[in-house]
């Protein structure tokens, strides 16, 4: 086999790796509802009572999923390591993009280390849906979802028509100060917009098969 056959070779098993695995896009969420007495709400670092966040408060998240990506943590040195489940199993990604409770206080904390955690677990290990619980918080403000029971369609997305967002049992959010007291609030909310996220993987794809296909073309000028 020639070299040009063994490069163009090459190339094409690069981008057929390089293709995600089930889903072209993440997934963006918007979740709205109200703050319920759940369990209880705890205010010992005095953040709710700042805000105004009371029993009937409304809130709005929203929140940046790709089930093909895996679930990472990143720490406030800008260490970011993949996240496994206490099975030792992958997750998925799942970012907090923003919400209710974000101020500029708390935002730019970073509890235990921790400035950013992004998951969803477990990741399946078939295409078979198996995740019960999401996690992702932005500096020290971390929103939980728990029981999640409704599962995403084909095409790997929650419907804005779902009864409860994620069909998840339980919600919460929870924000920690500097001495790692917490002001903790339950909420139940909705779906209200789901919309991808584009990404550029198609396109430069695309782009950069053209030019290595180019590449081979006037390599084998050379050869023949």
């Amino acid at each position: 086999m020639r070299y040009p056959d063994k490069l163009f070779l090459a190339v094409l098993m690069t981008l057929l790796s390089a293709v995600p695995s089930a889903w072209s896009y993440p997934m963006q969420y918007t979740l709205e509802g109200y703050v319920i007495q759940g369990p209880g709400i705890d205010d010992s670092a005095g953040f709710l009572s700042d805000m105004g966040i009371t029993v009937g408060s409304r809130v709005s998240y929203t929140i940046v999923i790709d089930l093909d990506a895996r679930g990472t943590v990143m720490m406030s040195n800008g260490t970011v390591t993949e996240r496994t489940d206490p099975y030792g199993r992958g997750t998925f990604y799942a970012h907090y993009a923003g919400g209710s409770t974000i101020t500029s206080d708390n935002y730019l904390s970073s509890y235990n280390g921790i400035s950013e955690n992004n998951y969803g677990g477990n990741k399946w290990l078939t295409n078979t849906f198996s995740e019960r619980w999401l996690s992702v918080s932005s500096g020290n403000n971390y929103l939980s979802f728990y029981d999640m029971l409704l599962q995403p369609d084909a095409l790997g997305e929650w419907s804005a028509s779902s009864a409860r967002a994620f069909g998840a049992g339980t919600m919460r959010n929870t924000i920690f100060d500097e001495f790692g007291n917490s002001s903790k609030f339950y909420f139940s909310a909705q779906i209200t917009n789901a919309e991808t996220v584009p990404v550029p993987e198609p396109s430069t794809f695309a782009f950069l098969g053209a030019g290595l296909a180019g590449i081979i073309l006037l390599r084998r000028k050379k050869y023949f």
